[in-house]
């Protein structure tokens, strides 16, 4: 909180640092040539500054959405709706549950509290569990369509 985040912010950061901290017990990833707390601060730390990285990132896409009127030629309208069409079949056979979860979370900056408020989720940790699967399950997808994984990128 004291690096520009909110309460909600630091919670979400926290449970997916604790994810990743038992993944990488889980791995054989960590060592124990370290104090858990120091490995855990790092991980934080890193999880917080890619968060922010990805605030940037989106804020800058929306602000040149916003500002810029561009032309574009038939040809790049035609690839990008290919594009288009590829990320929207692979958000579709995530399913509409994960679909609408992504959505809001990453898209929206909807918090994992505002999303289980709406009743879809009957807590906080629900959400987070069902976003950690959702993205488990993006990955995979992805990964037996490497063709998108460019275009993924550039979403931040």
């Amino acid at each position: 909180m004291r690096n520009q985040g909110s309460e909600e912010e630091a919670k979400d950061v926290f449970q997916e640092a604790m994810i990743a901290f038992y993944e990488n017990v889980r791995d054989g990833k960590f060592k124990g040539e370290s104090a858990i707390g120091t490995y855990l601060y790092s991980i934080v730390k890193f999880k917080w500054l890619n968060q922010i990285k990805k605030d940037r990132i989106r804020e800058n896409h929306h602000e040149k959405a916003t500002t810029e009127a561009i032309q574009e030629s038939p040809l790049t309208t035609l690839i990008d709706g290919e594009t288009k069409q590829g990320v929207l079949q692979v958000l579709d056979e995530l399913g509409a549950a994960c679909k609408q979860l992504l959505i809001e979370n990453l898209y929206h900056n909807a918090s994992m509290k505002e999303i289980a408020a709406k009743g879809t989720y009957s807590s906080e940790q629900i959400v987070r569990n069902k976003k950690y699967k959702c993205l488990q399950r993006l990955k995979e997808l992805v990964r037996m369509k490497p063709s998108l994984v460019p275009i993924l990128k550039g979403y931040g």
